[in-house]
Formats: structure tokens, C-alpha cells, sequence
């Protein structure tokens, strides 16, 4: 089935393989799994546990397409005249080449896979953070929907998450040459003009494998909501639609608040200004606060009002540790063991209280959610200073990253992200 297989090249002086891109196909190994990847015209993506095994196919979730970014050149200019003798020729080299380390050969490999697909086509992928394959295989199978992805990329992403990569129905249904409104009938929405407006206003880096379907259902129920606050918002980010997915949340974000949160570039992956609005009013409920202030106006009056609350609980925390009323044994184990001095969880309540003077923010609110086994709290020590949470959202689902905030509850760098995801996705592969 389609090409060869061909053994994987592996560094010198380590067990790694190296990702590669050869033969028109992309190589990956992960753990024991062999992976290859064909882009186009014909998409193909195979796998196999071990080398005995057969290959099969499959539908990556992975991210295949990275947004490009042309690298500078650094290399130093030689001045004055360059004289070269072939007879040095194979004895010495003036740049020898050095060695890919295992993240320069899989960023080299991902890239040389862009490049042996269609600049357009790698330019649509490009955005969403996940499941680009389906998306990938409609635009092979049916040519006029690479001008409903470049109009509506949203809208054709969720299409090609329901048609589930099946080449034969995409090539039959020719969703490029239907209305945008009447494809909402294969998400089972009304055929509305006003639902096509609210898939174009939402960003394509705010969609996922996860949340797609969730999304669908927000735009049904927003459909039957005259006054919908939607309607009204320049940009629907992942800050939007996880306030708008959270009835406390949707309750007490105003239309200025969440018009603040959807120009908000920082809300555009995942969502941090719900957390403070639900963590808030948590606080507030166990607090008994008799407050008016359910509601927020905008963001800087919830970031007031959760200091204001914060401190409160903080207090009110440490009155319960004195009373020994919150034994560290009341905590459960957390899921994943930590990295010392790198990540590390924390396991008592007063640990919390510490974390969160510490880094000024909410954490010890979720003293609660830790014991009921929910949420589980981090400190991160590197590359950066940083608070993680991660959450399961049902009982038998994957453990994701629920907040990873520095201090002030600002943004964290990107290489701090790549550790902790890094780390959640090895151990969530063991269990």
C-alpha cells in the first residue's frame, strides 16, 4: 500500500529517530509507532506498531501544517577574495555540516511536507491547531471547495470534521458547489444567512478537534436567541466560546466584555478571562459574599473585583488550614508525576495559599476541585515562573491544560508551553 517502507535514520550518538521527509512522504516515529504522510494530490497517511507489524491507515489529529516563518540567514559573509584548490577538496571543508539535533529534523521534515503541497491548500491548513487532515482530504477530493475554505474556512473545517475524511462522499456531495447556507444542513443547523455570518466572524486558531462540535451546538442554541451577544462581536475566539459555553460565565460577561475578549489576541488559542469570571464567582459563592457584583462590565472591573474577592479567600484559607480543616491528606494524588525543579505538583491546600501569594492569582480557589479529583495544581520553575492547572472535562477523557499563567495571571512564553505539553502528552500516552 502505497509507497515503500525504508528504515528510519537515527543520530550517532543516541537512540532517536530523526523525523524526515523522503520518497514524497513525511517519516515520523513516536514511541513504537512508524508513521507516513503523502500530502498531494492523492493524501495517504499510514501507521504501523513496530517493524513487523502491518501498515494501516488512519486520521491524523495531529498538526501536519505549521505556519511558515522564513528563518535568517546568519551564516557570516567572507570577506576579501575566496581561493579554493580542488585538491582540498576531499580532505577539508571549510563549513562542515553540522548535525540536525531531533527538533531541527522534525521542523526541517514538517516544513519540506508543506512545501510538496499547493501553496493555497498549506495556506488554509494552516490556522487550525488540529485535525487538519480531514480539511486536507476534502480539498483533494473536491476542487471547489478550496474557494469555500479560503471564504469560509471555518465552516468548511466543520464540514470536513463530518464527512470524516471519506473520499468517495466528499467527491459526491461537491460541497464547494452547494450555498454556504444550505451546507449547514450537513451540521444539522438551519439554513440561516445569519449562522453563515457567525462561522465566518470565528477564527480558525480557535477551532479544534475538541471543540468543533461544542461550537456547532453554541451556534444552534445562539440561532434561536434573538438578541444573541454573537451577533454583535467583531471576532468569536476560543475566550468567546468558552464563556459562552459556561452558563455562570455567559450569565455574567456584559456585550463590552466580551467584545474586549474577542479582540483580545492572548484569547485566541484558549481562554483565560472565563476562568477568572468562574473562579470569581466560585469565591464568591463559598465566600457567602452578598455582592451585586455577579455581573462585569468589562474586563478591568473583573480584574478588580477578583483581587478584591481573592484576598478575601485567601484569608479565609488560612483560617481553615489552622483549624485543620484542610489536611494535606484530603488532597488526592495527582494523575502525572512533575519534573523536579521543572514542574512539580502541588499536593497540600496550604501549598496552594502559597502558590497563589506567591504568583498573585486564584489558585487557592481550587483547594475544592482538587479534592474532588477534577483539577490538579502545578508550579512551574522552567523555563519560566508559571502556575498550571489541568483538568479532565469528563471521567474517562484526556487530562488537558485547564490555565498555565504567570505571575499576574499574564502569558507565559511559547517554549514554556511546548514543556508542558510536551510532558501531558508522554504521560498521557502511558496510561
Amino acid at each position: 500500500m502505497g509507497f515503500p517502507a525504508r528504515p528510519m535514520p537515527r543520530t550517532a550518538h543516541t537512540d532517536i529517530a530523526l523525523d524526515v521527509f523522503a520518497g514524497g512522504a513525511l517519516h515520523l516515529i513516536r514511541d513504537t509507532t512508524e508513521m507516513r504522510l503523502t500530502a498531494w494530490p492523492d493524501p495517504s497517511a499510514e501507521r504501523r506498531l513496530g517493524c513487523e507489524s502491518a501498515w494501516e491507515r488512519f486520521v491524523p489529529e495531529f498538526r501536519v501544517i505549521h505556519p511558515y516563518r522564513r528563518r535568517r540567514n546568519v551564516e557570516k559573509k567572507t570577506k576579501g577574495p575566496h581561493l579554493a584548490f580542488d585538491f582540498f577538496e576531499d580532505t577539508y571543508d571549510p563549513n562542515p555540516p553540522v548535525p540536525l539535533t531531533p527538533a531541527q529534523a522534525t521542523r526541517k521534515a514538517f516544513e519540506q511536507f508543506r512545501f510538496s503541497m499547493p501553496k493555497p491548500i498549506a495556506r488554509i491548513l494552516e490556522p487550525f491547531p488540529t485535525n487538519q487532515w480531514p480539511l486536507l482530504v476534502m480539498l483533494s477530493h473536491d476542487e471547489s471547495s478550496v474557494e469555500l475554505a479560503q471564504n469560509n474556512p471555518v465552516l468548511a473545517f466543520a464540514l470536513a470534521q463530518q464527512l470524516k475524511s471519506d473520499g468517495e462522499l466528499i467527491a459526491a456531495l461537491k460541497c464547494g458547489q452547494m450555498r454556504q447556507r444550505d451546507l449547514l444542513e450537513v451540521l444539522s443547523l438551519p439554513s440561516s444567512p445569519r449562522a453563515v455570518n457567525l462561522f465566518r466572524k470565528i477564527a480558525p486558531a480557535s477551532v479544534n478537534g475538541d471543540n468543533w462540535h461544542s461550537m456547532i451546538q453554541l451556534i444552534r442554541r445562539e440561532l434561536d436567541e434573538d438578541k444573541s451577544p454573537l451577533y454583535h462581536l467583531p471576532v468569536i475566539n476560543s475566550g468567546v466560546i468558552e464563556i459562552m459555553q459556561n452558563p455562570d460565565a455567559s450569565r455574567a460577561a456584559t456585550q463590552t466584555l466580551l467584545e474586549e475578549v474577542s479582540r483580545d489576541k492572548a484569547e485566541k488559542h484558549r481562554g483565560r478571562i472565563v476562568h477568572i469570571i468562574t473562579s470569581t464567582l466560585q469565591m464568591q459563592d463559598e465566600l457567602r459574599v452578598q455582592s451585586s457584583a455577579r455581573r462585569f462590565r468589562n474586563i478591568e472591573r473583573l480584574k478588580q473585583t477578583h483581587a478584591e474577592v481573592t484576598e478575601q479567600y485567601r484569608r479565609r484559607i488560612r483560617q481553615l488550614i489552622d483549624a485543620n480543616n484542610h489536611e494535606s491528606d484530603l488532597f488526592r494524588s495527582p494523575p502525572f508525576p512533575g519534573i523536579p525543579g521543572q514542574i512539580e505538583p502541588i499536593t497540600s491546600a496550604e501549598a496552594l495559599v502559597n502558590e497563589g501569594e506567591e504568583q498573585q492569582n486564584c489558585v487557592a480557589s481550587y483547594a475544592s476541585r482538587v479534592r474532588q479529583g477534577t483539577t490538579f495544581i502545578y508550579r512551574v520553575l522552567q523555563p519560566e515562573r508559571a502556575t498550571l492547572s489541568i483538568v479532565r472535562p469528563t471521567p474517562f477523557g484526556d487530562w488537558t491544560v485547564g490555565e498555565l499563567e504567570g505571575k499576574y495571571n499574564t502569558e507565559v512564553q511559547p517554549e514554556t508551553e511546548d514543556l508542558v505539553r510536551n510532558w501531558l502528552d508522554r504521560h498521557r500516552n502511558l496510561v
